[in-house]
């Protein structure tokens, strides 16, 4: 695995966008990793949208899944616990599910694919590309 992917990555890949397109095609060589969070907003979202279950199926085929929170509770724990004490407001505007795929790269000692950098870059230790356009 060479990258973590979050929700919007999958979003622009799922919309055409450019910028998440273009990122891919120059990366067609990286594997992608998928936090079981980022499943779950984007299934949220397809849901709510009323795309296909089939359809949205097929389309996350495209990555490997880290659907296994277990190695990652004790980094996210830290993490939450560390914001909390040193920047409580930071801590409130991130969100939890941005902690959870923060703290499945941190893990996994991967970069993390975002074009959320306003909530990503807080987190001490954790490397975000933001791709061009994005």
């Amino acid at each position: 695995m060479d990258v973590i992917a979050d929700t919007t990555f999958l979003v622009g890949l799922w919309r055409r966008q450019s910028w998440a397109v273009d990122f891919a095609a120059s990366h067609r060589s990286h594997v992608l990793g998928i936090p079981w969070v980022a499943l779950g907003e984007f299934w949220h979202g397809a849901v709510r949208a009323g795309h296909p279950e089939e359809t949205v199926d097929r389309f996350l085929s495209l990555g490997i899944p880290l659907l296994d929170p277990a190695p990652v509770l004790r980094i996210y724990a830290r993490t939450c616990a560390g914001l909390q004490q040193e920047e409580p407001a930071i801590y409130r505007s991130i969100g939890q599910n941005d902690l959870w795929i923060a703290a499945t790269a941190l893990q996994a000692k991967l970069p993390l694919l975002s074009r959320n950098l306003r909530h990503f870059d807080k987190i001490a230790g954790l490397e975000v590309i933001v791709p061009a356009g994005g």
